[in-house]
């Protein structure tokens, strides 16, 4: 009985020390999503072995409506791998197809409620520490300071342009793609799964700054796009109950700040870049090489999809004659068209009914716990930025990038009003009760 007594907190010590390690690995991912890819795999591997200590110790029972999700999503990878066999980027894709998913799923799976806080508080550490990477490269390159090689080689950094243009490019530029409308979102609620709203102002306001200044036009449009339709989203959902005069004051106020934002962010470069980068995607007219390419794509990716348009050519596949990488000829910008090129209408159909899936657990958890929706819609914020920019950034070929869509699916699970699992106590007052913006 005694060596029982003495192990357990032995074992509970071990399993906070293992959370620790896993919030500290997110940390990395944020900020470098990319690059160093030794040392990116050895994370990985320390996230993957957290799950493999969390299904040992205290395993979750997962909803049913995710694991039908993550079956679906299995399927259509099958479909990809099968087709691929023989491809020429056959084995490379098999991380972001089949490795990344794998270990991302299992690591949503066994997220719960404190797990998640302590996730969220390293986001928003991480947030704050890469900002400030990409604001001091850009306050070097506005001064003319030439930073030393090895620091400018760590962060793959790239400072252009002169006083008032420079932007800053790193490796961790494509994390705020996320972070920037997370904490966006995140700072009007209050929960006890989510980090002090002070320190979500701080990571909110310093990722928005360095979205202004960074490359990553994407990063700029989804700050200031996302929180707009979460807040439709949020409102519909919390019905006419949510309109009262509070309420109202608060949004008025809201948008008067937002509208200022807006008009000052569209004025610097970065700002112009971007609105024009967005016209023409839109309009099929490209203003830069790049875009160009890109519009390109579409046309040759839907030319491949048609020669097999049920089960496409696997994962992997290249385009004969056409290359927008020599050294990856089966890498492209435009995602979804190169889902459709590889697993074709079935694959794309099983995707489309995984992510449904997901959007009515969602919907099902945060209309039965009201206490979830400040969790459930943070989270989903960085989910569905990431999202929408993969449509036009390979975002999700890189492992570093999946994190928030499935820190969106931990939130999910993590509050599942069916679970078995007996939940992080909560207290005698829900969390969604002190949120400035709540629907109940």
């Amino acid at each position: 009985m005694t060596a029982v007594k003495v192990a357990r907190p032995t074992l509970q010590r071990l399993d906070a020390m293992g959370d620790v390690i896993a919030a500290v690995c997110l940390v990395y991912l944020i900020v470098f999503p990319v690059g160093h890819n030794l040392v990116l795999a050895s994370v990985l591997l320390l996230l993957g072995m957290w799950c493999i200590l969390r299904l040992i110790r205290r395993p979750r029972h997962f909803p049913p409506l995710l694991l039908v999700a993550a079956g679906c999503a299995g399927v259509a990878v099958l479909i990809g791998v099968v087709g691929g066999i023989g491809d020429p980027g056959f084995a490379h894709s098999l991380i972001s197809w089949v490795a990344a998913p794998l270990l991302f799923w299992v690591w949503a799976s066994q997220i719960d409620q404190r797990t998640l806080r302590l996730f969220l508080c390293a986001a928003a550490v991480a947030t704050i520490v890469l900002a400030a990477i990409v604001l001091a490269f850009w306050g070097a390159g506005a001064l003319g300071i030439t930073s030393p090689g090895w620091i400018g080689a760590l962060f793959d950094a790239d400072i252009s342009g002169v006083w008032p243009n420079v932007v800053v490019g790193v490796y961790g530029a494509s994390s705020l793609i996320a972070v920037g409308p997370l904490w966006i979102v995140g700072m009007f609620f209050g929960g006890r799964q989510l980090p002090r709203r002070g320190l979500m102002i701080a990571a909110a306001t310093l990722a928005t700054l360095a979205a202004v200044v960074s490359t990553r036009r994407a990063a700029l449009a989804l700050t200031l796009a996302v929180p707009v339709l979460i807040f439709v989203v949020y409102v519909v959902m919390a019905g006419r109950a949510w309109f009262t005069r509070r309420h109202i004051r608060v949004v008025i106020s809201t948008i008067g700040v937002a509208a200022a934002a807006v008009a000052g962010v569209l004025v610097t470069p970065a700002g112009q870049r971007m609105s024009a980068g967005v016209f023409a995607l839109m309009t099929g007219r490209g203003g830069t090489a790049d875009e160009d390419l890109r519009i390109e794509q579409v046309g040759r990716l839907w030319a491949g999809f048609v020669d097999s348009p049920v089960f496409g050519h696997g994962i992997g596949a290249v385009i004969p004659g056409y290359a927008r990488s020599e050294d990856r000829p089966w890498a492209f910008e435009m995602q979804y068209h190169l889902i459709l090129f590889q697993v074709g209408v079935a694959g794309a159909l099983l995707l489309m009914a995984s992510a449904v899936l997901v959007v009515w657990a969602a919907v099902r958890v945060a209309t039965l716990r009201p206490d979830a929706r400040p969790a459930i819609f943070t989270t989903g914020a960085g989910a569905l930025a990431v999202i929408a920019a993969n449509a036009l950034n390979p975002l999700l070929q890189a492992p570093g990038h999946f994190w928030p869509v499935f820190l969106f699916i931990g939130a999910i699970a993590a509050f599942w009003p069916d679970s078995p699992i007996r939940q992080w106590s909560l207290g005698a007052t829900a969390p969604g009760d002190d949120a400035p913006l709540r629907a109940d």
